[in-house]
């Protein structure tokens, strides 16, 4: 692999490990008597989680890469968080770090198929930032 391969499997990499920590995160809400609000959302953002790890893993394989077996260190930040508040907190940055990781590197992505997918990961990421914000002025509000 060329230098440029493996630091794209490199970011592809951290991205998966990030995004596993999210689905571990929003698995482990379901079992924790969530508010109905959040109870409603937690399949389709769990599935979305899901899905970008399946295609993290697909595309590190595609380039040439090992998918890293790992789960981020967000998972343990999360589970710590006491109240849906910090929790839904912690989820909305969590969501943000990884959609501004995307669009900072979005200029040195040569691969198509990568390169769109990337941009609905981001653009996705950006959609449940505001949906967990609603979520989380809804729990807040009672």
């Amino acid at each position: 692999m060329t230098t440029e391969q493996l630091d794209t499997v490199a970011f592809l990499n951290m991205l998966l490990e990030c995004e596993r920590a999210g689905a571990k995160a929003l698995r482990h809400f379901q079992t924790q008597d969530p508010p109905p609000v959040l109870a409603a959302s937690l399949p389709a953002l769990t599935k979305d989680e899901a899905r970008y790890c399946a295609g993290l893993t697909r595309h590190i394989t595609r380039l040439g890469g090992v998918p890293s077996p790992r789960t981020g260190g967000f998972l343990e930040t999360v589970l710590a968080a006491e109240g849906w508040g910090a929790r839904l907190d912690l989820l909305v940055r969590g969501q943000r770090w990884v959609a501004k990781r995307i669009a900072e590197r979005m200029e040195t992505v040569e691969d198509a198929e990568l390169a769109t997918f990337l941009i609905e990961m981001h653009d996705t990421h950006l959609l449940n930032i505001a949906e967990v914000q609603d979520i989380a002025s809804a729990v807040q509000a009672g």
